[in-house]
């Protein structure tokens, strides 16, 4: 999904390159994240679940008095990481198929990494709009999308969304089988929910603000935060 406020890629890109010379390890992802595909063939519709997902995340946030936080992130990891010959479509030989299209013994991972974010908390579900860089087959790609923020019970944020990749614009020619009567069309719908740990620093502050704990006298806010809703930079 484009959004206007993410029409200068090379704004993301020389974010991207800071991060890369800053050298900063990130806090791993939680290990409930979950990362599956969905698409279609002329003949069914399927669902791919990578069965191990990986990443990290240092995210620093611009100090704002307006509910809108916005950053970028400092790791130097890849904020998501799927290993090709761990995607699982419940069958076999179309496991087989997708590893041979990706092309996963030359490319063995595919990765996301997050450059700049922005949280609205005007709205009744708090969204995220994101911009990174997506590695496929080799091929990187600039890309922007929207997501759902969300935390639970248990104070993990919850980061929901879905985008739509055309595998071709990475190099990844759509699997043809039984001489071409077996297509797979060329559009793939990324499911991503990723959680993070309601630790210190930009998270801890998205989820108290989410959670509104600043009304109940919870701890996990500052007195700035409760005078002026600042997000404050993560050091």
């Amino acid at each position: 999904m484009r959004a206007s406020w993410l029409t200068a890629p090379l704004i993301a890109l020389a974010a991207s390159a800071n991060v890369a010379q800053a050298g900063v390890p990130g806090h791993p992802i939680r290990p409930e994240s979950r990362v599956w595909f969905t698409g279609a063939s002329n003949i069914r519709h399927f669902t791919c679940r990578a069965r191990a997902v990986s990443g990290a995340l240092d995210l620093r946030g611009t100090v704002t008095t307006s509910p809108v936080l916005t950053g970028e992130n400092a790791a130097t990891e890849p904020t998501l990481t799927v290993t090709v010959d761990q995607l699982d479509c419940g069958i076999g030989m179309m496991n087989n198929h997708l590893h041979e299209a990706l092309r996963g013994a030359q490319h063995p991972r595919i990765e996301f990494r997050l450059a700049l974010y922005e949280v609205d908390l005007n709205t009744e579900q708090p969204t995220a709009r994101l911009t990174g860089v997506v590695t496929i087959a080799g091929v990187q790609r600039l890309v922007a999308t929207t997501a759902a923020v969300h935390a639970d019970s248990l104070g993990t944020l919850h980061v929901r969304g879905a985008y739509v990749i055309h595998p071709t614009e990475f190099g990844v020619a759509p699997p043809r089988r039984f001489l071409g009567l077996l297509r797979v069309h060329d559009r793939v719908t990324v499911h991503f929910d990723v959680a993070l740990d309601s630790g210190a620093g930009v998270v801890k502050t998205i989820n108290c603000l989410i959670m509104q704990c600043c009304d109940v006298g919870c701890t996990c806010c500052d007195t700035d935060l409760k005078r002026e809703s600042t997000h404050d930079s993560h050091h």
